[in-house]
């Protein structure tokens, strides 16, 4: 094709430069959320009951810890995977319903929506979990730090390991699978009272400590592997 052909094909299809392209763009800019508008905005569509089974869980909690003198440590630790297990099952509604695909095409990334959920249930759990640690130290016979590592250490161990499961069992296998591990973790702490009756003393507190740590992390790495599957996901 010689010059005077394409010269003439560039002059026949010549598309002028946009004007005020600029604030056009930016009269029709859509507004973008905020972190915690985006949590805010999320709570809504979590499942209206997981909010006041969470305070009955916490109420029963309270409850039952203050019974019994003798059972106050391992009931505060038995309950609490319960609560995790809730976190756990709302994340995964999408992937028991099979709505991932639908997620994935919202405007928002799955990763920030999971984010915001996650967040407003921990937020939620990490607040009833401070009002009922002095509570607890006041009404049982355990301290505030025992009854604050009782309630967080099966927490986030149940998290941690739901998260796993979920990442690697997909579908409504998965979701059961966590409630095993939940109910697991929970009937370990009367069953530890029954092998080793010193493990919930106050001497022992500092190994408490230790494994409430090591779910953190665990549940931080599991926390970040997910968040990652997901947009692995996305571009699949």
């Amino acid at each position: 094709m010689n010059r005077k052909l394409k010269q003439a094909l560039s002059d026949a299809f010549y598309v002028p430069p946009p004007a005020r392209k600029a604030a056009f763009l930016k009269q029709h800019r859509r507004r973008e959320l905020g972190r915690w508008e985006l949590i805010a905005l999320q709570v809504r569509y979590i499942r209206w009951w997981v909010w006041p089974l969470s305070l009955v869980l916490s109420s029963f909690i309270l409850m039952t810890g203050t019974l019994s003198a003798e059972s106050t440590p391992w009931y505060i630790a038995a309950l609490t995977p319960f609560l995790a297990l809730l976190v756990i099952t709302e994340n995964g509604r999408a992937q028991l319903y099979q709505m991932d695909e639908l997620e994935l095409a919202c405007r928002m990334s799955r990763q920030s929506v999971i984010l915001a959920r996650m967040v407003a249930l921990g937020l939620f759990h990490l607040a009833l979990f401070g009002l009922l640690t002095p509570l607890l130290a006041v009404w049982s016979t355990v301290g505030a730090a025992q009854a604050g590592v009782y309630l967080l250490t099966p927490y986030l161990l149940t998290a941690a390991l739901g998260m796993e499961l979920t990442r690697r069992i997909r579908g409504r296998e998965g979701l059961l699978a966590c409630g095993a591990v939940a109910a697991v973790i929970s009937v370990s702490g009367p069953l530890a009272v029954n092998i080793r009756p010193a493990l919930y003393q106050p001497e022992n507190l500092i190994w408490w400590g230790a494994a409430l740590a090591a779910a953190m992390i665990a549940a931080a790495v599991e926390f970040t592997l997910n968040v990652k599957n997901m947009g692995e996901l996305q571009w699949n």
